[in-house]
């Protein structure tokens, strides 16, 4: 029997939807994926009596609890005290922790605040847990064989913490329990209606838990069985059935997936963008070792700032900027003045204003310029508000570069740049 986890997130911000809980979310899926049988998420405010009320519920009920949030230094930061409330125990000052804080205030030549004092504190029959990355101390608490956690609300503090010293800290104190036996496919350029129907009736002909997770252009399918063979079987019938469409066997976002082949190939990508405003160059610059292979972006709104990039302003004059001509031009104009292997150009109207009959509001023109070829563009019409035919225009574009770079073969093509 798998043991229990629940998880306690603590904040008036969180209960009230002015902050989304992307902590439960992470701390879900990664006790599921170690074991864990997490069965409640709850929320609750910022005050001693509810932190005590929920922690002693869900104590009662399963084996590990996990909470996040309300460890800062302001008054409403009352986890501490609403954890040693419950177990009748005093906080107590750590002058180890406080030391460290002198430290890190140190280095800018600041004394640490007296509200920051707080932070030095924990219940008595807790251990303190390492945060490398803020001033928030952390602690586990062991009792009945069973473990309370705090960690801070701050997702990147969270999510490190729980790499650092949680995942280490679940797997000592319960050696036996098995990291589940799951396969996860990304996949790109694909409908939820046409996986399932592509999957057909037989493929959910054994025993396991399968779970299909839409979003802006993409699908992810997390499946659960009991033993390695059915798992094997599973993948066997997915590779078979939508081989065209999947860019990832395992947790990967597409741009990632993107730049290790590019990063793989020596090659490199510059892009231009109108409609998108840069989400396309955030999206490919979000992880470590970009300028390995991403030369840059150019966010081109003004017509003049398009002219400047290299479009001929007469192209500009004859289609609109809207227009897949103009998306050549960009895609073409950002692969010359970067020096690139491949371009990228974005022209569309996001919304919600700005639409036409004739080029109503979703319309996007998707570019791309690269090696011995000539430009291709696409033509989309997306649906959504502002913010999702921007994301919905970025996943398509990653798509279409991730289908492009592959057509190319496995040769570099680091040689073939523009310039």
């Amino acid at each position: 029997m798998r043991p229990s986890a629940a998880i306690l997130s603590v904040g008036n911000e969180v209960l009230r939807g002015m902050a989304v809980n992307s902590n439960a979310a992470f701390l879900g899926r990664e006790l599921s994926d170690l074991g864990f049988d997490v069965t409640t998420h709850t929320t609750c405010p910022d005050t001693e009596e509810a932190i005590k009320f929920h922690l002693g519920d869900l104590f009662r009920r399963t084996d590990v609890v996990i909470l996040s949030g309300g460890l800062g230094p302001t008054p409403d930061d009352v986890t501490r005290e609403g954890i040693a409330s419950y177990f009748n125990v005093p906080l107590i000052f750590s002058k180890a922790q406080f030391s460290r804080f002198r430290r890190i205030y140190k280095r800018f030549k600041k004394p640490v605040p007296l509200l920051v004092r707080r932070e030095a504190c924990y219940p008595a029959n807790a251990k303190p847990l390492v945060n490398r990355f803020g001033i928030a101390v952390g602690f586990v608490i062991e009792e009945k064989g069973k473990l309370v956690i705090a960690l801070p609300g701050v997702p990147s503090e969270l999510i490190n913490m729980y790499g650092d010293v949680v995942r280490p800290l679940l797997k000592k104190h319960y050696p036996r329990v098995e990291s589940v036996n799951q396969l996860i496919v990304k996949m790109v350029g694909i409908s939820e209606p046409d996986v399932m129907k592509k999957l057909r009736k037989d493929f959910f002909a054994d025993r396991f838990v399968f779970g299909i997770y839409p979003t802006a252009g993409e699908i992810a399918i997390r499946v659960q069985a009991d033993s390695r063979k059915v798992l094997k079987k599973i993948k066997q019938k997915i590779s078979k059935r939508l081989q065209n469409f999947i860019y990832a066997w395992d947790d990967l976002p597409l741009a990632r997936v993107v730049g290790q082949l590019l990063e793989e190939r020596e090659e490199t990508l510059a892009v231009a963008e109108s409609c998108t405003g840069g989400l396309l160059s955030s999206e490919i610059s979000r992880h470590a070792g970009t300028s390995h292979f991403f030369k840059g972006g150019a966010v081109a709104y003004h017509q003049e700032v398009k002219t400047q990039l290299g479009v001929d302003p007469r192209i500009l004059r004859r289609h609109g900027e809207v227009s897949p001509e103009v998306a050549k031009a960009l895609a073409t104009a950002a692969r010359s003045r970067m020096n690139s292997t491949y371009g990228i150009g974005i022209t569309g109207i996001a919304g919600p204003q700005g639409g036409s009959p004739k080029k109503p509001v979703g319309l996007v023109f998707i570019a791309w310029a690269g090696p011995g070829r000539r430009p291709k563009v696409w033509r989309h019409h997306f649906w959504g508000d502002r913010r999702q035919i921007q994301r919905k225009a970025t996943v398509k574009a990653l798509e279409y570069l991730w289908r492009k770079i592959r057509e190319q073969g496995p040769f570099s093509a680091r040689k073939q740049v523009a310039g």
